[in-house]
């Protein structure tokens, strides 16, 4: 019998034992094979074991497939490493039923006391009735009598140099997670060389930065969680951070072999984070998510991250930003102009936020309006508001230029180097570059744990939003700030919990009612955010860049929008990027569109509206307002960039499934094929599509989709089960075909009639696709003609579809009908 037979045996068997709560026993490696050996932590899911001798702790999934096998727990500190397993540590525990936000379970609170004096651990594990999910917490707690430097926690070091693996059979790829919003990560074919994203912005000396802790070439490196895949139709397992309000979590995987992988995690603080004497410091909880397939695993992990940072995104922005045609170059009468543009033209659609962006300022650090901006911030907020929109306004509060009032004045509020001289902060990848040495002015970063500091940081946002009245307010540029620091005023302080300190101080200064946008790390910042950038807004300065910024990078705002998507509305709105459509040609805009509008998040115009011609600008209008809820990427696991996203719409009415497959290549004509399984949809049944974009009846299948794609465009189909009465396919309105649109579909079989109620803007008009089982002949005079009722009108415009124009002229709900005796014999 070979070692892994027995292991896998001795796991089964493990599943099987008794529920009997022993305290400590033994379990190292020379007695692992000890079958006789009782959990101390057990659910109808995993059983947890420590070996008091060892301080080696074992995770097993009570059904044999997966198991994480002595693992510890260790600290990374100015001297060296210490861990749970040193034979200086004194283990004893108890076992406690408890309740909290996530529900009911029980839990092992480890105590791991420090022989030497120095560094105690405490550990907790939980495990919940009704979740298929192990949780871990780790503290340390300074015994000594001395400041100790502790730069990180690994909550779970379970790596081959120590002798632990995490066994999980038949893993092919995984998906990482990026430490910003300009990352979105990678899928990587797991086992495979490794080579770390460019990064976006500095790359030496931030905590943020790659070789902080740099893998090596067959390892991968996550921030804040990684899935690990192996089938679409098999279990998902994903291990991350739930909250990271004192460090910054990120994840090391490396393939041992088919079933073992070595894994590290680690809560990282800062380089100069001093721990007092008496005072604790947590790694946050981490948590191991078995769930039967790989989305169930990523959303239900999103779940609980969202419960845990009792996030409640509800918020989300139809708007439109100056930043991607201005840039630093907006003026306060393109503002106006384009906000008087939306009133008329985009507003009816749900399009309600005007947000300036950089550039408006007179320097960093001195927010009020420079000369382009004559009648100062709060006038153009009171004006953007008489158009009936929300006034919004991008703001890098932590960065300040050397020339402002508050820098001269006040030195000793910005961040030191590690020698106590000030720290310049800006994006230049190292300060042995031009960049950095020509930069003019220079600029600092704000250290708000000074305590005046941040009475200046209240004040600012507290004019921001109640003085001049805005109601979003996008937070950026704390990447090379915040999160470039050596150490803070308060050294005790990481910049997790500084950054977090931000956050509630603007929350504290602007209420919850106004919508805070953050380009910085969500997985820091949740349940204090609405929204969150998810991609890397880099480049929209012409056509080919516009269009690489949607589809062509790895963090383009189509595999953004797939890698994250899981994220949206459980732990804040995603936003997927701006649509900026003007400079691409209709096949482009419209697949731009879509996948903005597919990302169910916030829906921000880049475009300059008010040159935008009628074609582009209908495009526009029909992906506003947002739906609220993202679509999955169906081909998330196949490749890096994602391309087949399904969204199912539930109405009262009945459901049906939005899908979107794109061509991102410029040259090539494709062709693309899945099972009706990959899009949630039963292969025994037979379902008829009909085509957004080309307006025309898609087709008719069963078991699979096969789709052929133009060059650089999308084909945008809605899926119905296929009836054997006529039934509503699709509308013109939205790219959603119905979502908003139609607030009730009902069939009368008696009277051979379908009802409809639609709901439209305004003197405008739009149409509905409706499909009849039977085919109808073209008959000269009488299925050409238009059948006109009072608000609507009804035509044959194929054989098997019916259109119903709906006008609203009087009002915005029109009432419509087909009798299928009288309208057409």
């Amino acid at each position: 019998m070979n070692q892994q037979f027995e292991r896998r045996e001795f796991i089964k068997l493990m599943s099987i034992a008794g529920m009997s709560l022993v305290l400590p026993v033994s379990m190292n490696k020379n007695t692992f094979h000890n079958w006789k050996i009782n959990p101390q932590l057990k659910n109808d899911y995993f059983s947890f074991h420590f070996d008091s001798e060892t301080g080696r702790f074992s995770i097993i999934q009570n059904n044999g497939n997966f198991s994480l096998l002595n693992g510890t727990t260790r600290a990374n500190t100015l001297f060296g490493k210490r861990s749970i397993s040193e034979k200086s540590y004194q283990h004893s525990l108890e076992i406690i039923t408890f309740k909290d936000p996530l529900g009911i379970g029980k839990k092992i609170i480890l105590n791991s006391k420090d022989s030497l004096g120095e560094l105690d651990f405490e550990i907790e594990v939980s495990l919940y009735d009704n979740w298929n999910q192990i949780l871990l917490e780790a503290r340390c707690k300074n015994v000594s009598k001395r400041d100790l430097n502790i730069k990180s926690i690994e909550p779970i070091c379970a790596i081959e140099e120590i002798g632990s693996s995490l066994n999980w059979d038949g893993i092919s790829k995984v998906l990482t997670n990026g430490a910003m919003y300009y990352d979105s990560g990678m899928i990587h074919e797991f086992g495979s060389p490794y080579k770390e994203p460019t990064p976006y912005g500095p790359t030496k000396g931030g905590i943020l930065s790659p070789d902080f802790v740099y893998p090596a070439e067959n390892r991968i490196r996550s921030w804040w969680n990684l899935a690990f895949f192996r089938g679409y139709n098999k279990e998902g397992l994903v291990c991350g951070f739930l909250d990271n309000k004192n460090g910054l979590g990120q994840l090391v995987a490396s393939k041992k072999s088919s079933s073992e992988i070595s894994l590290y995690t680690e809560s990282v603080f800062a380089p100069g984070f001093i721990l007092p004497p008496g005072k604790s410091i947590s790694s946050n909880k981490f948590m191991i998510s078995i769930d039967k397939n790989p989305y169930q695993a990523l959303e239900n992990y999103a779940k609980v991250m969202g419960i845990f940072n009792l996030a409640k995104p509800s918020s989300i922005v139809n708007g439109w930003c100056s930043w991607f045609y201005t840039y630093g170059d907006v003026t306060e009468d393109e503002v106006i102009k384009n906000a008087e543009f939306i009133s008329k033209n985009l507003k009816q659609y749900g399009l309600t936020y005007v947000q300036i962006d950089e550039g408006y300022q007179k320097y960093h650090g001195d927010w009020e309006g420079n000369s382009k901006f004559p009648h100062g911030m709060k006038w153009l907020a009171d004006k953007i508001k008489s158009f009936g929109l929300k006034p919004g306004l991008w703001i890098a509060p932590y960065i300040v230029s050397e020339p402002t009032e508050i820098f001269q004045m006040n030195p000793d509020w910005f961040l030191k180097k590690s020698d106590g001289s000030l720290m310049r902060v800006g994006p230049w990848p190292s300060e042995d570059t031009d960049w950095f040495r020509d930069e003019n002015p220079k600029r600092y970063g704000l250290d708000i744990t000074h305590p005046e500091a941040a009475k200046w940081f209240y004040n600012l946002f507290d004019t921001i939003g109640n003085k001049w009245g805005y109601e979003m307010i996008k937070i950026d540029f704390v990447a090379w700030s915040i999160f470039s620091a050596h150490h803070f005023y308060d050294s005790a302080k990481t910049p997790a919990q500084v950054y977090r300190k931000g956050l509630e101080i603007i929350r504290e200064a602007i209420g919850n009612k106004k919508h805070i946008n953050d380009c910085g790390p969500g997985n820091v910042s949740a349940g204090l955010i609405d929204s969150m950038r998810i991609e890397l807004d880099q480049n929209y300065g012409y056509s080919k860049a516009a269009w690489q910024q949607y589809f062509l990078d790895s963090s383009s705002s189509a595999p953004a929008a797939a890698k994250r998507y899981y994220f949206h509305k459980k732990t804040w709105i995603n936003d997927a990027d701006h649509v900026c459509i003007n400079l691409l040609p209709f096949p482009k805009a419209q697949a731009a569109a879509t996948i903005i509008g597919l990302s169910g998040g916030n829906i921000i115009s880049g475009d300059r509206l008010i040159n935008i011609d009628a074609v582009h600008l209908n495009i526009l209008s029909k992906i506003y307002p947002s739906f609220g809820e993202a679509a999955k990427p169906v081909d998330l696991f196949d490749n890096d960039k994602q391309t087949v996203f399904a969204l199912k719409i539930e109405k009262d009415f009945g459901s049906w499934t939005v899908i979107a497959f794109f061509n991102p290549d410029e040259s090539e004509t494709i062709t693309k094929e899945f099972s009706l399984e990959r899009f949630w949809l039963d292969p025994n049944k037979t379902y008829i599509a009909y085509d957004f974009w080309m307006q025309k009846f898609f087709g008719e299948f069963s078991n699979s989709i096969k789709v052929r794609l133009l060059p650089s465009s999308v084909t945008l189909i809605a899926v119905h089960e296929k009836l054997d009465r006529p039934q509503v396919l699709s509308t013109d309105r939205h790219i959603l075909q119905g979502a908003h649109e139609l607030e009730n579909v009902k069939w009368d079989a008696v009277n051979n009639t379908l009802y409809g109620t639609s709901l439209g803007i305004l003197n405008t008009s739009h149409n509905i696709a409706v499909h009849l089982p039977i085919g109808q002949n073209w008959v000269q005079g009488q299925n050409s003609l238009y059948h006109d009722f009072e608000n609507f009108s009804v035509k044959f415009v194929d054989d098997q579809i019916v259109q119903v124009n709906v006008k609203f002229e009087k009002g915005e709900k029109i009432d419509w009908y087909i009798n299928f005796y009288e309208s057409f014999k």
